[in-house]
């Protein structure tokens, strides 16, 4: 039931990159009347995880970083393929690797179709970590990583966790941004309503229950969602896991 959950939210996420819809809802919020509103712009809660990208204490990672956000922006599947590992994680659950199920997977051979690029483009903007496992390696994005979410002893529902990736998201009592605004998040992580999980609206409350209501997907990352695995093999950076907690 679970894993149905989450394929179900990670195509729905996928249909929030309308711009022109959101800028449209943007505008509605701006001018509606701030009669009734009771915004909190106060920390909310001590579950928090701030941006951070470690990655420049290695300028080679960087510099693999940087061309690989070339490749994506080309949609450049022979500079992509280079960049993996020939034997990357597709699937952690269902066992799956190699480059050749990678393709498979993300339909690289329709590559203007595939959401791939949609992705990688978005995480990585977003910065990452160092990590520890068997070996040192580099997690992309920083929201996912085993670094950001260890100081907090918690017992995560990884299907049901994510982070506000805004200073600023606005919780509204309804799922629309015409709705009366309860709260101000700041890069809180939250617990999600599994009844309500869409491409436009989730459902939501902060770890302490504080606060609930609804935020704009595109405010969170999901903790279950794929996420970039960066290793050094024979001295060269390759990704060698982008797969979901499956």
């Amino acid at each position: 039931m679970k894993r149905l959950l989450y394929i179900i939210f990670s195509l729905t996420f996928l249909g929030c990159g309308d711009n022109t819809k959101q800028a449209d809802n943007n505008n509605v919020a701006d001018t509606i009347s701030t009669k009734n509103e009771v915004i909190d712009e106060t920390d909310q809660s001590d579950y928090k995880i701030f941006p951070i990208d470690e990655s420049e204490s290695d300028p080679t990672l960087v510099e693999f970083i940087n061309n690989l956000e070339k490749v994506v922006s080309n949609k450049d599947t022979s500079g992509l393929f280079q960049s993996l590992d020939t034997a990357i994680i597709v699937s952690y659950g269902g066992g799956v690797y190699g480059i050749k199920e990678f393709s498979k997977n993300w339909q690289l051979y329709k590559p203007d179709k595939s959401e791939l690029w949609t992705i990688l483009n978005r995480i990585l903007s977003m910065g990452g970590t160092w990590e520890n496992d068997e070996d040192k390696y580099f997690c992309i994005p920083y929201a996912q990583s085993n670094k950001a979410f260890s100081k907090y002893k918690y017992g995560f529902d990884w299907y049901f966790t994510a982070v506000c990736i805004s200073p600023k998201v606005t919780v509204y009592q309804e799922p629309k941004t015409t709705s009366s605004k309860l709260a101000t998040l700041t890069y809180d992580i939250v617990e999600m309503d599994p009844e309500f999980m869409n491409a436009d609206f989730t459902k939501i409350h902060t770890i302490d229950k504080k606060v609930q209501g609804y935020v704009k997907t595109t405010d969170l990352i999901y903790s279950a969602d794929q996420h970039l695995v960066i290793k050094k093999i024979d001295d060269k950076w390759k990704i060698t896991a982008f797969a979901p907690f499956d």
